[in-house]
């Protein structure tokens, strides 16, 4: 939350304190959830790499990247409130783009990632997200079996 902006160039400075997200579940709730989260991207990884992708394609290395990132500890000399709960970052590390996606597919991320923004509840989110890797399974499986077909052909 901003509590005083002080100035916009050469950076945005100001007063602020950290808003983190609502965590009325328990914790074998949410660890059981980052658990499972992180098994699906796992998944999404594995079929993402056999994925034959364009040249100018994303990188397949996003959503595993999003994950360490996520599960880093924070190596800089800051205020440790500003360092949200694991749960919490694993929900948004899932947010990233498959291989090859289309214009539609990438408008529809952009999507989530503005409802994920709005949800203050980590369970809620995670759940969200894993319901995204989920779909993305699918559609990389079905790109996978299409992929597959027309090298037969």
């Amino acid at each position: 939350k901003i509590l005083k902006f002080e100035q916009a160039e050469p950076y945005l400075t100001g007063a602020v304190i950290p808003l983190l997200d609502n965590i009325p579940h328990s914790d074998t709730e949410l660890i059981s959830k980052v658990l499972e989260i992180k098994e699906a991207l796992h998944n999404l990884n594995c079929l993402e790499i056999k994925l034959k992708a364009p040249d100018n394609a994303l990188l397949q290395t996003l959503t595993v990247n999003s994950l360490r990132w996520s599960e880093n500890t924070p190596v800089l000399d800051c205020d440790n409130s500003f360092i949200p709960p694991l749960a919490e970052l694993v929900s948004f590390a899932a947010l990233q783009p498959v291989s090859g996606s289309s214009e539609s597919e990438l408008l529809k991320l952009q999507k989530k990632k503005l409802r994920a923004m709005d949800i203050k509840d980590t369970l809620e989110r995670l759940e969200d997200s894993i319901g995204y890797v989920r779909d993305n399974i699918s559609l990389v499986a079905v790109k996978l079996a299409i992929q597959s077909l027309d090298s037969r052909l």
